[in-house]
């Protein structure tokens, strides 16, 4: 391992030291600082250090070498070169930290998935109370399309920084998969940073998380709380399983036991399930499936772009306002609710 990062430190002085910036610097020092925390983790494992703190230092002893490079090697290269280097040297680093896990396991926690059987079931009863659904309006699916696009982009800081503070907190899988119900009942696979510990439901099955619930990381409650953990949905709608505003998407295995209490709870999903929804934004996180159902059949008669720009602009107010001022009761104003006369 020393040698290892002799190495690092070797190429990250001679790159450093470049008179000036140019793009092969660039490839480089990329190139070196994805591929230098694999090789520690691989060394490391030849040690007795716990799992996590291997991982943990496959990041730490990297950065530490190109950032010392950086600051002491001798260079007739300009600030902003230097710091562009560093920059690229940590995201670089960050990457190839989280690669570690990928090359040993999954990057995604597929907990608790149905069976068959139950997948099955649930489809043949949707298809016997609501049939197949029709297609969706072509401006609703280019609005979604475009917009998640931008959101993809304008997001990537966020991603990368999300990603390696779940890692870095707890590593090993960054994302979490949802299976979760769609339109016509067909479930899929709905994508979210993972906020809690490793295999949280391992031992409980699925079941809905609380506030206080000691399973969530720290970097997962600020992530629940800023709804930045749904961020990864953006895929889901570029897929064309969800769209941005319509019925919150429910797993398998509740709406299997949904439909054989109320089989009526088949009718929410005649849409795609939405990133948002009316109930999330006219009631709060803990609405009985009943009360969901209520203001999801309300959504669907009056479905319009209109109404999901509306909605869209109120959830934003939710999460990014509301929710962040001392005693608010989870609800949205009247006056809200009604602006725009939906």
């Amino acid at each position: 391992m020393l040698l290892i990062l002799a190495a690092a430190w070797w190429l990250s002085q001679k790159i450093t030291q470049a008179a000036s910036w140019s793009g092969v610097n660039a490839i480089l020092l990329a190139a070196s600082s994805v591929v230098y925390p694999v090789l520690v983790e691989r060394s490391l494992a030849l040690t007795p250090l716990y799992w996590k703190w291997r991982y943990r230092l496959a990041f730490i002893l990297p950065a530490v070498v190109f950032s010392l490079t950086w600051i002491i090697a001798p260079t007739e290269a300009g600030f902003w070169a230097r710091a562009s280097l560093f920059l690229l040297v940590i995201l670089g680093v960050m990457v190839g930290s989280i690669l570690t896990t990928g090359l040993r396991e999954p990057l995604w926690e597929n907990n608790s998935p149905p069976s068959r059987q139950i997948q099955e079931e649930v489809y043949q009863l949707h298809l016997r109370l609501i049939g197949r659904p029709g297609a969706a309006p072509a401006s609703k699916r280019i609005f979604d399309v475009l917009l998640a696009a931008a959101g993809m982009l304008f997001s990537s800081p966020v991603w990368l920084a999300a990603l390696f503070l779940i890692w870095f907190e707890d590593p090993g899988p960054v994302l979490f998969v949802k299976n979760s119900v769609g339109k016509g009942g067909i479930n899929f696979h709905q994508y979210k940073f993972r906020t809690m510990v490793r295999e949280a439901e391992v031992n409980t099955g699925p079941i809905l998380a609380s506030d206080a619930d000691e399973r969530i990381l720290m970097i997962g409650r600020v992530l629940r709380k800023s709804a930045l953990d749904e961020l990864p949905q953006l895929l889901n709608i570029l897929k064309g399983e969800m769209s941005f505003v319509g019925p919150r998407p429910q797993r398998t295995v509740l709406v299997h036991g949904y439909l054989g209490k109320m089989p009526q709870y088949a009718q929410r999903h005649q849409l795609l399930p939405g990133l948002s929804g009316l109930a999330q934004v006219a009631g709060d996180y803990y609405l009985t499936p009943l009360q969901k159902l209520r203001f999801d059949r309300l959504y669907i008669r009056h479905a319009s772009l209109g109404m999901d720009i509306k909605l869209l602009l109120l959830a934003f107010l939710v999460t990014f306002w509301y929710r962040w001022q001392p005693g608010w009761d989870g609800r949205l104003p009247r006056r809200l609710l009604r602006w725009g006369g939906s």
